[in-house]
């Protein structure tokens, strides 16, 4: 009796596999089609032979796609203050009265509005170094999970290696190329 098969973009993907591997571990505001284009990528190139292998190709394609994650998340930590910070400095550029925070209100000199209306916006390495500063502690936990999934990934790949002849340097080669080509496609998006 024929194996069923599940196709998933343009490849196919065994049906007992599929079940399996369940959805694409993305967020909303992640692109599936980019995921499984991945994971197409990836099983093309290791062409895997059996269940353990089809299961240590999605460990390591979940784990290339967590890692290009977690490296936008630390550039966007910067990039949403800075979109926060600025959008306050347009919002209140123009406004006549000054808010200190107990409930009144005091007017502005006509000065005053005009430096406010002047006023820079964050948009140089200064103002960068300051708000990863102000985020250190957040960078820092997110790089030690980048390094934990960089070592998950990597002890895979490593098993791979003993498993079979040169099918773990083709997925390390696959997952490498995943990452290095997609950073700049995913982050843009």
């Amino acid at each position: 009796m024929p194996k069923k098969t599940t196709k998933r973009n343009d490849f196919v993907i065994p049906n007992d596999i599929a079940a399996l591997f369940g959805y694409a571990p993305i967020l909303k505001t992640e692109d599936e089609e980019i995921y499984w284009n991945c994971m197409e990528r990836v099983v093309k190139c290791v062409v895997p032979q059996d269940i353990i292998e089809w299961l240590w190709i999605k460990d390591v394609v979940d784990l290339s796609w967590e890692i290009l994650r977690l490296r936008r998340l630390k550039i966007d930590l910067v990039e949403i203050d800075r979109e926060n910070q600025n959008a306050r400095i347009e919002e209140h550029a123009g406004e006549p009265h000054f808010d200190d925070f107990s409930g009144t209100s005091t007017p502005r000199t006509p000065e005053e509005i005009e430096d406010r209306k002047n006023e820079r916006f964050v948009d140089t390495e200064d103002y960068s170094a300051e708000l990863l500063f102000e985020h250190i502690e957040k960078y820092e936990r997110i790089e030690k999970l980048l390094t934990s999934a960089e070592l998950r990934r990597d002890r895979i790949l490593r098993e791979i290696e003993l498993r079979r002849d040169h099918m773990g340097q083709r997925l390390r080669a696959a997952s490498n190329e995943i990452v290095g080509a997609q950073v700049p496609r995913i982050a843009a998006e």
